[in-house]
């Protein structure tokens, strides 16, 4: 009898990282008593969701269950995501890589669509696709599609729909302009800080001057 090849994790797997050796005693101890329940999934001759499951099978020696996903790589990085994000203690690093990896692999995805995935807020999705695009690692999208198929403009802060903000002239300036813009401006408030609270003590001193002077002249 030959022994069956032992399965490799798929890389779209390793979009969560391996439980706990505690967590995973627990999940060995389980199989063994009341074995394996749900099926390990494979996907291109590799393990796509299970691989803790792959490995209590092994530890205590029960015949691992298999069922085949079908569907392109976009579906199983969702089926991934899917079946692992409310199995998870994820921290907020955690989630944001698995938002990076949704916005790399499809920007053409809609804020909240991503969001849904990942199970995060839609306002996290677009701090984070801003971050991205600023920097490059993924293109402006005019148009995202949400989850019924179909493609509506982007929104932004102060441009509205249509994706980018306007500068002077009707001209579209960066995300990373704008944040020069907000930079320079904090700085010129720093800097004039100073000077506006002493002209401010200037103009206040003055006003109570005036103030005196003028019921001086009432009273007499």
């Amino acid at each position: 009898m030959t022994t069956p090849a032992k399965l490799e994790p798929h890389d779209l797997s390793k979009l969560f990282p391996p439980i706990s050796e505690e967590d995973f005693g627990k999940l060995a101890g389980d199989i063994k008593l009341n074995g394996l329940h749900q099926p390990i999934m494979r996907y291109q001759g590799k393990i796509l969701d299970g691989n803790n499951r792959y490995r209590a099978c092994e530890l205590v020696k029960i015949a691992p269950k298999f069922a085949d996903f079908t569907g392109d790589d976009a579906a199983a990085r969702n089926y991934v995501i899917s079946a692992n994000i409310h199995r998870r203690h994820l921290s907020p690093d955690q989630r944001r890589e698995i938002i990076v990896t949704l916005l790399r692999a499809d920007p053409t995805q809609s804020n909240r669509q991503v969001a849904d995935t990942a199970k995060v807020d839609h306002k996290t999705v677009g701090v984070v696709r801003a971050g991205l695009e600023a920097g490059g690692e993924i293109p402006h999208q005019e148009k995202t599609v949400g989850k019924d198929g179909v493609a509506q403009p982007t929104k932004t802060k102060r441009g509205g729909k249509g994706g980018k903000t306007k500068g002077k002239g009707g001209k579209a300036i960066t995300f990373q302009e704008v944040v020069d813009g907000k930079t320079a401006r904090n700085a010129r408030r720093r800097r004039l800080g100073p000077h506006l609270w002493s002209m401010q003590k200037d103009f206040g001193a003055g006003s109570g001057n005036a103030s005196e002077k003028g019921k001086a002249m009432t009273s007499t």
